[in-house]
């Protein structure tokens, strides 16, 4: 038996029909849908129904058959439903959740006369899938998205690689602490947002960062990297103080650069960006290490689509300017004289005093030829002296593998001197296993284990030893020339420069030749004169 059921123009009024007294109708209305609350108790069973389909009274419109509302009992969520039949079976497609104001009668009747359209002949058969079709048009969606999503800026990769710790591009662990601070320098440098950093090594050479409260700017500690970046956003914190930056340089994330889209970037891009002229040469070579660097990690975490653009870093080249604008260019070519080096040895052993540990790591970098950073990385416990050599681990070598010093007279000699010095007003540093020492160390911490062994303990430069030596002596130079000086040597000792690499940790024969073969002034003059004895049948004829 059906009822008759009173219609309404503005549809205020939740139809009850049944049909068959088994199916009560809903009146296909905003209001009736936002009013109506379905029973879930099912009547011949009494079990209680997760979900409820309720049909549309909807009889006079033929295009919306199958129509109906799905209620969900435990989110109290109403969805459209149209059921349909295709090839001889029945399904369901979902059409979407009815919000009032959002989507209700009205967007869902656009959608199903769009579906049905485009899917029925002219008979109202069904002769496509709508639910094929859509899942087709959500995976083109889902695919764009993604291919969105892996759209980023330049910035958004400099925050990732902060975040992931600075991983290395081709090997697994982490970039050195020289070369995370190379590469925050540019990236993120120029800014507070560095001042707020510390940067350390373990064992391994892998380099970590923490980080601290600047009291200059009166900035608490970071609580992490995404801490930082809101304190400091790109184009906030920039120095502007020509005293910490006189070239009033910007990073990479500070610049308009910084916002576009890494899969935009091309080499004529970063030509323009790097080369500009109030930067040196060395400055313009480092910053594109950096961006290689950013590039690399991109490549190798996916961050392009299948095709990412070729960059080939080999192709950017800068001009050399005539003449250096780096300070230190001018001892490129320079080393200490044979005169010197004695005069250079009486001069620090006088200044063990006023700045020990110091005078002995330029006495040792004098004598071994090794690097500043791989010598202030040396421990006690690298020392053997029953074999008489000093282990260089790994993770503080350049090569990154183990190499050796043997412990010969004059290294001997700073060794002794490192001892003399752990006795009486510094022999609070005894415990502490670093070679080199820093005596700005908190005193009070000194018992803690974890500060002894930490990098807060170890010398960080030796600049004030240095100028001291220099300004009384007035002799031109400056530490990295010992290296120079100590390879030159041991070539004209040995002979060639195969054995010289023994004792230098060179990897090429060709490095130390063309970088570190320095031969003063006056031997060159002297061998000017044992060359120019072969003519000397100018003698005779003169």
């Amino acid at each position: 038996m059906t009822h008759e059921i009173k219609q309404s123009k503005l549809g205020t009024e939740l139809g009850d029909s049944e049909t068959g007294q088994t199916r009560r109708l809903l009146k296909f209305t905003d209001f009736a849908i936002e009013r109506f609350t379905a029973d879930f108790i099912n009547k011949k069973t009494g079990k209680t129904r997760k979900q409820v389909r309720t049909p549309f009274d909807i009889s006079r419109n033929t295009v919306l058959k199958g129509l109906k509302l799905v209620s969900y009992k435990q989110s109290k969520k109403k969805f459209f439903s149209l059921q349909y039949w295709f090839s001889g079976a029945a399904d369901n497609l979902s059409l979407g959740e009815f919000r009032p104001g959002v989507f209700g009668v009205s967007q869902c009747e656009d959608k199903v006369y769009e579906i049905v359209k485009s899917h029925t002949d002219d008979k109202g058969h069904w002769v496509k899938d709508p639910k094929t079709t859509l899942n087709d048009e959500r995976t083109k969606i889902t695919a764009a998205v993604i291919e969105q999503s892996q759209k980023l800026t330049i910035n958004q990769v400099i925050e990732r690689i902060c975040k992931e710790g600075f991983p290395k591009a081709k090997k697994i662990g982490k970039l050195s602490a020289n070369s995370i601070k190379e590469f925050t320098k540019f990236m993120i440098g120029y800014n507070w947002r560095t001042r707020h950093l510390i940067y350390t090594e373990n064992s391994k050479g892998h380099g970590q960062v923490s980080f601290k409260a600047n009291t200059h700017k009166r900035t608490a500690k970071p609580d992490d990297w995404s801490d930082l970046f809101n304190k400091f956003p790109t184009g906030h914190g920039i120095i502007k103080d020509k005293k910490f930056n006189p070239l009033l340089e910007t990073s990479l994330y500070d610049s308009d650069l910084g916002k576009l889209v890494i899969d935009e970037l091309n080499e004529g891009i970063i030509r323009k960006y790097i080369d500009k002229s109030k930067r040196s040469f060395g400055t313009k070579d480092n910053l594109l290490d950096a961006i290689k660097m950013l590039w690399n990690y991109s490549i190798h975490n996916s961050l392009f689509g299948d095709k990412p653009p070729v960059i080939t870093f080999k192709n950017i080249t800068f001009k050399k300017t005539e003449e250096s604008q780096y300070v230190g260019a001018k001892y490129n070519h320079l080393r200490f004289s044979d005169n010197e080096l004695p005069v250079i040895y009486n001069g620090l052993m006088k200044r063990r005093e006023k700045y020990p540990f110091q005078s002995e790591a330029l006495l040792f970098l004098m004598f071994s030829g090794r690097r500043e950073q791989e010598t202030l990385k040396l421990k006690w416990s690298d020392v053997n002296f029953e074999k008489g050599t000093i282990t260089m681990p790994r993770g503080i070598t350049k090569a990154r593998k183990v190499e050796y010093i043997d412990i010969t007279g004059p290294i001997a000699v700073v060794l002794n001197s490192l001892k003399e010095q752990l006795k009486g007003e510094h022999q609070k540093y005894k415990f502490v296993d670093w070679l080199f020492p820093t005596t700005r160390t908190n005193s009070q911490r000194l018992h803690e284990d974890s500060y002894v062994r930490s990098e807060s303990t170890k010398l960080k430069h030796l600049r004030g030893c240095w100028t001291d030596l220099v300004k009384e002596l007035e002799i031109v130079g400056s530490p990295k020339m010992f290296r120079k000086t100590f390879s030159s040597i041991a070539k004209i000792t040995l002979g060639t420069s195969s054995k010289a690499r023994a004792l230098t940790g060179h990897e090429q024969d060709a490095t130390l030749d063309i970088h570190y073969d320095k031969t003063s002034r006056e031997d060159a003059k002297e061998y000017a004169h044992q060359v120019a004895e072969v003519f000397n049948f100018t003698k005779k004829t003169g």
